[in-house]
């Protein structure tokens, strides 16, 4: 039984490690194309050519109804794509750290009034609400990633708190309550930073999730079209002719990115969500 055990340790140890380092690889070419876009895409974003054509050498990915080279539109709007999702992934876990400690670490009515302010956003359908609240900005990235961290927040916030009161209740907290320790200094020296690990979970998935909701606001018509997102390429490609022209190499390349990238996500938290459960287990056993 313990030789079937290991056996198993040691093959889910080898298919994480390889899944981290592919979903590390795809991430990594996604961040130059970021960072580098204008470099290396073959073309400028706007430089016209024939209309629809074809792949080839000189248009990997073919032109669109208005001759864009598309390979090089889909570099180009990697960075966008990634500021949008990164920055409202951000904005979630802050939001939901503050109100998540809030809730834990408040005396009991206080603590369940967040708790309730929390739940009541859980209820709130996120997509519909997005649309609600988009159709009414100005369709900028600035309003697309407040609309997103307005409604994204919710799930860290509850892990949040949860950790918080496993610390808040924990014998070590509770002797430096004995020790006459202010809430305020063991707030911020001890409970805050045991729960921050937790926040950085969190902030991987965000990132994914939040790229998804642009995405989907985008094709919808509500997302930012100040900038060109791999979304907002999905809406263009869907109204002008994606499918009823069957240009499907136009529609389907931004949403085979956002795939990827959803997938170098997921394969990354895989791996770091292995690791703490290794570490966690280690620190059992030793104790």
């Amino acid at each position: 039984m313990k030789k079937t055990l290991q056996t198993g340790y040691k093959t889910r140890k080898v298919f994480s490690a390889v899944a981290f380092a592919l979903g590390i690889a795809i991430l990594l070419v996604f961040i130059i194309f970021a960072i580098f876009g204008e470099k290396i895409a073959p073309y400028k974003p706007n430089e016209s050519f024939d209309s629809f054509l074809s792949c080839s050498k000189e248009h990997l990915l073919g032109t669109n109804n208005i001759g864009f080279d598309i390979w090089s539109q889909l570099i180009v709007a990697t960075r966008p794509t990634l500021v949008v999702g990164v920055t409202s992934a951000l904005a979630c876990v802050v939001i939901g750290v503050v109100i998540g400690v809030i809730a834990g670490y408040a005396g009991k009515v206080a603590g369940e009034a967040v708790n309730g302010f929390i739940n009541f956003f859980l209820l709130i359908p996120m997509l519909p609400m997005a649309i609600v609240i988009a159709a009414y900005t100005k369709g900028n990235s600035a309003s697309i990633i407040l609309t997103i961290s307005m409604l994204c927040w919710c799930s860290t916030a509850r892990t949040v708190r949860a950790k918080t009161m496993s610390v808040k209740n924990s014998d070590f907290v509770r002797s430096l309550k004995t020790l006459g320790y202010s809430p305020r200094r063991i707030l911020f020296r001890h409970v805050l930073p045991n729960v921050l690990d937790v926040a950085a979970a969190k902030f991987i998935p965000s990132v994914a999730s939040c790229i998804m909701v642009e995405a989907t606001l985008s094709f919808l018509g509500m997302g930012s079209f100040d900038s060109v997102t791999w979304g907002v390429m999905i809406n263009y490609a869907y109204t002008y002719g994606g499918v009823s022209l069957e240009k499907y190499n136009w529609l389907f390349a931004p949403g085979i990115a956002i795939m990827l990238i959803q997938i170098s996500f997921y394969m990354i938290q895989q791996y770091i969500e292995f690791r703490r459960v290794v570490v966690q287990n280690a620190t059992i056993n030793r104790d």
